[in-house]
């Protein structure tokens, strides 16, 4: 906690690391939680000094992240905000009786569910100014990926877990569907591989019900 602030010449309020290490004595994973509240406390500092008080102002060390991410949302055009919404779904790995977690998604995935460039920009943007959405090249492939900054996010974002809570049976059938269009694709699109009978009519009808865009492939 000192380190950093100490090398820039600034100071910490000691009430301030005894709080910090309070909060985060039983959160796992706690670095990368750390490194943002006091980043977003660096931004809110008083003269020299990191305080308690701008520590509170941004909601501690897991309420920082939901509220930034609030006020990344609700600064959106209204155009942007499904925008969000659509992103934010294809960014998270279902838990099945776990925790959820994040998911590194390729842009050009984004790129297929929002096809407006302005509004795909704005969004993805916003949120990575804000350090809560990373860029990335997958290792294998080179492309670009897109991944959710910190797994916390999904835990303490209510918005984003209303969104999950809504939308999680949505999110598993697109799940299964996007496997089997990439095996498909995988396969030449050997006509065996696409979908027939009760599990097309099941895809069929869910596909024309839901608000979840799909990719063309999909």
């Amino acid at each position: 906690i000192t380190g950093p602030v100490e090398r820039m010449g600034l100071e910490v309020d000691p009430a301030l690391v005894e709080r910090i290490n309070a909060d985060i004595s039983e959160e796992p994973g706690a670095l990368p939680l750390v490194q943002y509240a006091l980043t977003e406390v660096f931004d809110r500092r008083s003269g020299r000094i990191l305080s308690v008080s701008a520590y509170e102002k941004i909601g501690g060390v897991t309420g920082a992240l939901a509220r930034r991410a609030d006020e990344v949302y609700n600064a959106l055009p209204d155009s942007a905000k499904d925008a969000a919404r659509q992103i934010m779904l294809r960014l998270l790995t279902l838990g099945e009786g776990k925790e959820d977690t994040r998911r590194r998604a390729p842009l050009s995935e984004l790129v297929a569910v929002v096809p407006d460039p302005a509004t795909r920009q704005t969004t993805l943007d916003a949120f990575t100014q804000a350090r809560l959405l990373t860029f990335d090249q997958d290792q294998s492939t080179r492309e670009p990926v897109v991944e959710v900054a910190h797994e916390a996010l999904i835990r303490e974002w209510g918005l984003l877990r209303g969104w999950l809570d809504d939308s999680r049976a949505d999110v598993r059938q697109q799940r299964q569907l996007a496997v089997a269009a990439l095996e498909w694709s995988d396969s030449r699109r050997d006509d065996s591989y696409l979908l027939s009978g009760t599990r097309l009519s099941q895809f069929e009808e869910w596909a024309a019900v839901t608000d979840l865009m799909l990719t063309p492939l999909e």
